[in-house]
């Protein structure tokens, strides 16, 4: 199953990590929200792609597998919707109009696109406002979200 993924994370304290090409990031605490997309060659698949963000990595690869290895970060939610459209950016772009939050780190997830980035903060969210949030902006592009609650 190809779609569309929103993975929804806490940091529990201001962290500064590594992130690949980009370099030393600076993550201040508060919710998260990072949106990727299970399209592509071979046989990806949202499941895949849960497994391995939930999961333990061999290795870093894409900018979210660092920020994720982090020792404050945990994952609360995976929203994800079955789409063979590919609208990872514009997803991204309808959480952060939703949900007014920043880009902490320019190109982070974009590399690929002209997206600032695909990974939003917002202090001021909770995670249930932010599960609102994101559900709102799958229903608007007229995406069905599933919720995967894992806290």
């Amino acid at each position: 199953m190809r779609g569309i993924y929103t993975i929804v994370m806490r940091l529990e304290k201001d962290t500064k990590c590594t992130i690949g090409a980009l370099g030393l990031s600076h993550f201040g605490k508060g919710v998260y929200l990072y949106t990727g997309s299970a399209h592509g060659k071979g046989n990806v698949s949202i499941e895949g792609r849960k497994e391995r963000h939930l999961g333990k990595r061999n290795r870093n690869f894409w900018h979210i597998d660092y920020l994720l290895s982090a020792r404050s970060c945990r994952i609360q939610a995976f929203i994800y919707s079955e789409t063979a459209r590919d609208l990872e950016c514009k997803v991204n772009r309808r959480v952060q109009e939703l949900s007014h939050a920043t880009f902490p780190v320019r190109g982070f997830g974009s590399s690929d696109c002209i997206c600032p980035a695909h990974l939003l903060h917002s202090t001021d969210y909770q995670i249930d406002q932010a599960l609102t949030v994101v559900g709102n902006a799958y229903r608007l592009l007229g995406l069905k979200p599933r919720l995967c609650h894992l806290r």
